[in-house]
């Protein structure tokens, strides 16, 4: 028992050391139009990671440029722009993530504008210096290491060693541990011969000289990580005004996005610093010397290290910004859910903590007629992120009969037993009736429950939604939506259909899409269909359109573990062979939706062919053949006009797309490859004659000069101007392979619409 009592005792008092975050005091040479703006970004990068840290101070304008002197307090700019941000973005940190700091001190910088460099023989008095003064009672008082970021410049460090070796506190350089950014590189800037002609020293070469010199003498732990942040974190992340965008939804990730954004992406290289500290993404202090040295073969594999997480880390700052925007980063969200299967008109149930989903089927990527859609699958899943086929229903044992007409529909269950509500295409909607939720289906009624005269129009895609009175309703149509009570037998209506009116703000009237959705949450109801939704106060409406919804198609929701979410349909492979995918929904204080800047409707934006499961639609028309080899689309030439094309009907938007990239290996003497796209605009005729095939030859083909014999795979890149003209939506593309061959090879790794 004493052992017992003892080893509790022991795990009390090491837990909270070993939970300890380590001390931080940040100096950087940034601020409002002073110096490079990269430490503007640095700073919000690390305010959104700072929940690792203990923040004593972030120090600004370290620099003693003399241009500096007369701008204004550095200090209180950045109360005002990162401390209000800060401020305003914390509730929801410390919701979603946690263990943030109340508020974090910020201070203008005592070297500022001084016009004078550090000294060795000058005698320096820190009340002369409250910045540096400040740091130094703090670490008089501090038990702890307290680790010095620097952003740049050593001046302002230089003379807080310099005063405590006139003052004999080795007691407080003992707790220093400096972490630099670029004050040596033997690579980048620098040089292995003179790693210390950086620009970081160049803005004080004095302090640097003494730093390094006093670090190497061992009065302190000096860490150097030279240009990794830049070279192994800036220039291997993520690239795209798109992805950087997407951090302006909170305001640390807008100042992180707006601070230094040119060449593509985001400059915060002196975030190496504290991810260096941190030591979870490939590099550590203890990956680098101690002493302020910085030798190539570590700073080189550094750089590696760094290089390999870059993303990761990008990706990681990406979910702290969303959190701090109230996107709560533990959501699910799933892109795809089945992939290249055809999984189209989701349909959610949950029950015992599982996900049941009904989906109809689409038949093949080149239907002959719009929409074949030959079964309903049914898919579970117990984490929504695995999800297992059950079972299908089909349309020979219902009263469709054997026809390619399984549409949309809802699940529900009632008095024990398992309701299927269908669509025979857009003609009329029946039922079907089992034990269990994953069949066997049997048709309730053996014909239409809503026959295809019930109301004006088309009565198909059924919605059922279960009131709190226990009442339930089917609602359905295309354009206008009716509503009914159906009676306990589900087999009947209670009540007439009644027309549901959807106006806009001003009172006039809306006219919606098919496959209407609906739910309630706190006295409002939601009506959703497609990308678009109405709210209301009565289930019946009047409902009003509010605007966008999630991108995609059809709708079904559910709640997880207190967590709203949608099934939603895609365009996996393209508009005829779609797929579904799972997104939470939030919302904002008002009770709208809120659309993240990172939704999209899958998988744009763009159009991506990677040949991982399937050849995604791609068939040969003429001299070659098509075929999968270990992960690639290949095929055989067999004449000089070799024609190959995607699926039809990628439905892709065309705006902001600016390329196509194929990466091909060409086994052959030939040396060009052509490319064709087919666009269309939204007209009124857009889904008329909707599989009639492409005429290639009456397309505009553009002329690529290829390698050949390849022996490894090579890019080509084809900028979309190229075209003289490109319409709203892209339908599909054709590919020459090998251009006027009559024989030899091509594999296609990828094809990327971007």
């Amino acid at each position: 028992m004493m052992k017992k009592i003892l080893t509790l005792i022991l795990f009390t008092i090491l837990l909270p050391l070993s939970a300890q975050k380590p001390v931080v005091w940040v100096i950087s040479d940034g601020g409002e139009n002073i110096n490079d703006p990269d430490d503007i970004s640095a700073i919000a990068s690390y305010l959104l990671m700072s929940n690792n840290f203990d923040t004593r101070a972030i120090v600004m304008a370290s620099t003693s440029h003399h241009w500096n002197k007369d701008t204004p307090d550095q200090g209180k700019w950045a109360q005002e722009t990162y401390g209000k941000a800060y401020a305003a973005d914390l509730p929801n940190l410390n919701k979603y993530i946690g263990g943030y700091q109340k508020e974090i001190r910020f201070m203008e910088s005592s070297v500022k504008g001084q016009g004078e460099n550090f000294r060795w023989d000058k005698s320096y008095d820190l009340k002369n210096y409250p910045s540096i003064l400040a740091l130094y009672k703090e670490l008089d008082k501090s038990n702890e290491i307290i680790n010095v970021l620097c952003f740049g410049p050593l001046t302002e460090q230089a003379i807080l060693v310099s005063y405590c070796v006139a003052h004999n506190r080795t007691d407080i350089l003992n707790k220093i541990r400096f972490i630099s950014h670029w004050t040596s590189s033997n690579f980048h800037v620098g040089t292995i011969k003179n790693p210390e002609h950086t620009h970081n020293c160049f803005g004080d070469p004095i302090a640097c000289d003494y730093i390094k010199k006093m670090a190497l003498n061992g009065r302190f732990k000096f860490y150097e990580c030279g240009g990794i942040g830049q070279y192994g974190i800036v220039e291997q992340a993520q690239k795209g005004k798109a992805y950087y965008d997407l951090f302006t939804e909170s305001q640390l990730g807008t100042i992180f996005r707006n601070g230094k954004f040119n060449k593509n992406r985001v400059d915060d290289s002196d975030c190496a610093t504290y991810w260096a500290l941190l030591g979870n993404y490939g590099v550590s202090l203890n990956d680098m010397a101690d002493n302020g040295l910085n030798y190539p073969e570590v700073e080189q594999r550094n750089e590696a290290a760094f290089a390999l997480h870059a993303k990761e880390m990008r990706n990681e700052l990406l979910r702290r910004s969303n959190a701090a925007a109230g996107y709560d980063p533990s959501a699910i969200k799933v892109d795809i859910m089945v992939p290249e299967h055809g999984m189209a008109d989701p349909h959610a149930w949950v029950e015992n903590d599982t996900l049941w989903f009904i989906c109809g089927h689409d038949k093949s990527w080149e239907p002959q007629g719009s929409f074949p859609m030959d079964r309903w699958e049914i898919w579970s899943s117990s984490d929504l992120r695995t999800f297992k086929y059950h079972n299908s229903i089909h349309p020979k044992d219902l009263y469709i009969g054997d026809k390619p007409n399984c549409w949309a529909g809802d699940i529900t269950k009632r008095n024990g037993k398992y309701y299927w509500f269908f669509s025979n295409r857009n003609i009329n909607t029946g039922v079907a009736i089992a034990d269990r939720i994953n069949g066997e289906y049997k048709d309730l009624l053996g014909k239409p429950l809503l026959p295809k005269d019930i109301v004006p129009e088309h009565p198909y895609d059924p919605e059922i939604f279960e009131a709190e009175d226990g009442q339930y309703h089917i609602i359905f149509g295309v354009g206008k939506y009716y509503m009914s009570t159906l009676a306990e037998d589900m087999k009947s209506l209670e009540s007439e259909p009644k027309l549901v009116p959807i106006q806009y703000e001003d009172g006039k009237e809306f006219r919606s899409e098919d496959k209407p959705t609906l739910f309630k949450r706190k006295e409002k109801y939601y009506l959703v269909f497609g990308a678009r939704y109405a709210m209301s106060d009565d289930l019946y409406g009047p409902y009003t359109f509010k605007g966008a919804f999630l991108s995609g198609g059809h709708t079904s929701f559910f709640d997880w573990h207190g967590q709203k979410y949608v099934l939603q349909e895609n365009h996996d492979i393209c508009a005829f062979f779609r797929g579904a995918s799972l997104k939470p929904v939030f919302f904002n204080p008002d009770g709208t939706i809120r659309i993240p800047k990172s939704d999209s409707w899958y998988p744009g934006p763009g159009r991506p062919f990677k040949f991982d499961n399937s050849t995604m639609g791609w068939k040969a028309l003429r001299g070659s053949n098509v075929y999968m080899n270990n992960g690639v689309l290949a095929g055989k030439i067999t004449e000089p006009k070799a024609l190959i094309q995607s699926a039809p009907w990628l439905f892709t938007n065309t705006e902001g797309l600016s390329k196509i990239t194929i990466k091909i290996r060409n086994n052959s003497y030939a040396n060009h490859l052509k490319l064709a796209v087919y666009s269309r605009n939204m007209d009124g005729d857009f889904w008329r004659n909707a599989t009639d095939p492409v005429d290639w030859s009456t397309q505009e083909w553009i002329s690529v000069p290829i390698s050949s014999n390849d022996t490894e795979y090579q890019t080509y890149t084809i900028s979309l101007s190229k075209f003289k003209q490109v319409n709203e939506k892209l339908m599909q593309i054709a590919i020459q392979p090998a251009v006027n061959t009559y024989n030899g090879t091509w594999e296609i790794d990828e094809v990327i619409v971007e």
